[in-house]
Parts: structure tokens; sequence; C-alpha cells
């Protein structure tokens, strides 16, 4: 149906880009966010990792990296097009560092085992007809071992006991926030109601929806449309329960907290201390940084329908905490972090929800939240629920999302 009324809930990554890729084709949509502006959330706080599997060396079964690949390869074409440019200019300037800690649930001989087949996967996606163009080429695909000498120059810390460098990249979320903002809020066949949260939808007896906001200073929004998108980050479970639909396994959800900051003239390797709940710095060649430790930045985490909000208000006293917890820790395995103290450079707290199947902690080698391949989309008659995953997920779905709904 041409002229369908398509209702987009969530104007994150996912959502803005399946506006925009049903746009291209033709179809207009209403995109429902609920705070002031799009983008400014998770799709914009983050690290920007643009996962080809590497990280997921507690699920030796590659399971995660095969989900994770095809998405990988797609983003920086996909976002490419829809924002009419290309990344380049925000992308880590060199493959990532992976350190593995002594507490890691993955040694080092497990690690490089895990990262040769999972390069192994890499260079054959990235080979095939229809290949897609990474961040950087990985069709010679390859993770390398760091001699002493070179592991020592990025670190002297005992608890780091091997260092890899990792064909897979990351990108200045920040930054690409800021484009995919403009070409939404440019897109004629695009209708924005911000300032909106949805809390239900609803079917109606003629097989159309209804959709349920928390808005008092606009017109209901409880029109009929033929489509939703459930495309929500933060409380899309609940959403999705308000027409029956229940997640397909144990769930979590988690509010993440990192430091970003602008500084061009500070340098250093992206690097992430792996595998488990430690942390990583990201260089962008646009000058903007990224600096995180799990501990300090988790700060809140519930297995309710409905993310426990109130523990995740990120005041004063808390983003001071995270900024001195994140510095603390890396300064211990990263001298270059002791740059930050030494310079004028405003750092910032930020952070969003993330959500996903699994539940327990990452010291745990047992723990589900290890295995990141069972994201699903579920199609009900008009309703379209998608579980992003990851951020580097959100363009591919956001693709195919378009396609099943203009080409069913």
């Amino acid at each position: 149906m041409k002229d369908a009324r398509i209702a987009i809930l969530g104007g994150g990554m996912l959502g803005t880009c399946t506006a925009l890729e049903l746009a291209r084709r033709g179809r207009r949509s209403t995109l429902f966010e609920g705070r002031q502006t799009l983008l400014q959330a998770a799709s914009r706080w983050n690290e920007g990792k643009i996962h080809l599997g590497f990280l997921y060396a507690g699920d030796p079964t590659l399971r995660t990296a095969q989900r994770l690949i095809p998405g990988g390869l797609a983003f920086a074409g996909l976002v490419g097009r829809l924002i009419q440019r290309t990344l380049d200019a925000f992308i880590t300037a060199e493959d990532d560092i992976y350190l593995v800690h002594r507490e890691s649930v993955a040694g080092p001989e497990a690690f490089e085992a895990y990262g040769k087949r999972t390069a192994a996967l890499v260079r054959e996606a990235a080979s095939q007809p229809n290949g897609r163009q990474y961040l950087c080429d990985v069709t010679h695909a390859a993770i390398r071992r760091l001699s002493p000498s070179d592991l020592a120059r990025i670190t002297s810390a005992d608890e780091v006991v091997a260092g890899y460098r990792v064909p897979e990249r990351s990108i200045s979320t920040v930054a690409v926030a800021d484009f995919m903002h403009q070409a939404t809020v440019s897109e004629p066949l695009v209708e924005i109601r911000a300032d909106t949260r949805v809390t239900a939808v609803e079917r109606r007896r003629d097989g159309r929806f209804g959709v349920h906001t928390d808005a008092t200073s606009v017109a209901p929004a409880d029109a009929p449309f033929d489509v939703v998108i459930n495309a929500l980050w933060e409380g899309r479970p609940a959403v999705d329960a308000s027409l029956g639909i229940q997640p397909i396994a144990p769930w979590s959800h988690r509010f993440r907290a990192a430091v970003f900051a602008y500084a061009p003239g500070i340098s250093f390797p992206s690097a992430v201390l792996c595998t488990g709940p430690f942390g990583d710095v990201k260089c962008y060649a646009d000058g903007r940084v990224y600096l995180s430790w799990y501990s300090a930045g988790l700060l809140a985490e519930g297995h309710a329908i409905e993310p426990p909000r109130i523990s995740a208000v990120l005041e004063r006293s808390r983003r001071e905490a995270v900024l001195q917890g994140t510095l603390q820790s890396l300064s211990r395995y990263l001298p270059a972090i002791q740059l930050f103290e030494d310079s004028r450079t405003v750092l910032e707290v930020h952070g969003g929800w993330v959500y996903a199947l699994g539940q327990g902690s990452l010291a745990d080698s047992t723990s589900t939240l290890h295995r990141r391949d069972r994201f699903n989309m579920t199609i009900d008659r008009g309703y379209i629920s998608v579980d992003t995953a990851k951020y580097s997920l959100a363009p591919w779905l956001a693709h195919r999302v378009a396609e099943l709904v203009v080409f069913g």
C-alpha cells in the first residue's frame, strides 16, 4: 500500500534510518521521539564500535560474530547514502588494539584462536560478489599479536597478559548523530513528533493501530496507522507488551555512561581491554574522544519490562563520579589517559540505556550477555518490533524493515 500510514516509534539510529530508508522509497512516515530532539540518547552517546564480532570471544560458537558481520560490513555504505557523504572523517585512524586482561573470560590462547576464526569469517563475507565495504579494507582481515616491546609501549600493567591488533574500527557517534538529525528533519516525507513518548500501541477492530503517548501539548496521536515499527531502544519491550508480545528470552536493561571530549590535540591508540567488565578508549579522526570503564559507568540495571529510569538520573555528583572513576581506572592500564589530567580539555559525561537479551555479569563466562546473536524482528500483521542489539546493526536492520514494508 503506497499510501499506508506508517508510524515509527523512536528517533534514535534505528528509527531515523528507517524513516529515511522509507522516504528513499517514496513512503511517508510519522516518527515519534520521547525527547525534544532526535538522536539524543544511546545513539549519540556510545562508543560507535562497528562490530565484526571480535569483542565476543565469550561466545566461542561464533554465532554472535556470524550475526554481527553483515551489519558491520554494511554500515558505512548505508549511512553514507542516507546522509549523502562519506564517513572517513569520523573513523578511528587505525585498527583497534585488543588487550587481554588477566581476568578475561577468554585467555590469550583462546582469544587468539577465536580471533583467527572470526577473521576468516570476515574475509569470506567481505570477498563475496555482493560483499559490503567496511570502514576499511577487510578482505585480508587478520589479527596480529603484539610483540612484548610493542605491548610495553601501550601499557605496563601486569594485568594485561597479551595484546592484538584487530581489523575493527569505530566511528564518532556524535558526528553521525548530527548528520542523521539534519537529514531526517530536512526530509519532507518524515513527520516528526518530538517530546512525545509512546506508552502503548492498540490494535483496532479494523486491523489498524492507535498509538498512545504521554503528550499533552500536541494533538492526540492515536489516529489510525496501517503499519507500526517499534524502533525504540529504551522501553521497547513495554510497548510490545501492550500488544501481548513478550521478549523471547530473559533480558536486561542497563544504563551506561562514559566520558566524551573534543580533543584534536591529543592522540593515542584506540584500545579495548577484553573480555569482560573492563573498559576502552577511542580516538576518532574528527578529534573526538571516548573513554569508558564498565564498573564506573554502569549506573542502573533492571530486568522488569520497563527500565528503572529513576535510577539512571545523571545529576552532577554522579557525572563527577563517573568521570573520576573512568580516568583513574583507565590510567592504570593506559598512561596516555593522563594527558587529559594535564590538559584543559573539557570532559563530559553522557549515557543511554542498553537493552539486551541476556543476564548476568560479564565477569562470568557463563553469562548469557556474552551471546548477542539472539536479537530478532517480531512481525505481527502490520506491527514490526526490531531488537537493534548493537548500534552497528541499526542501518542494516532499517534497510531490511523498509524493504519488508514496501515489498512485503
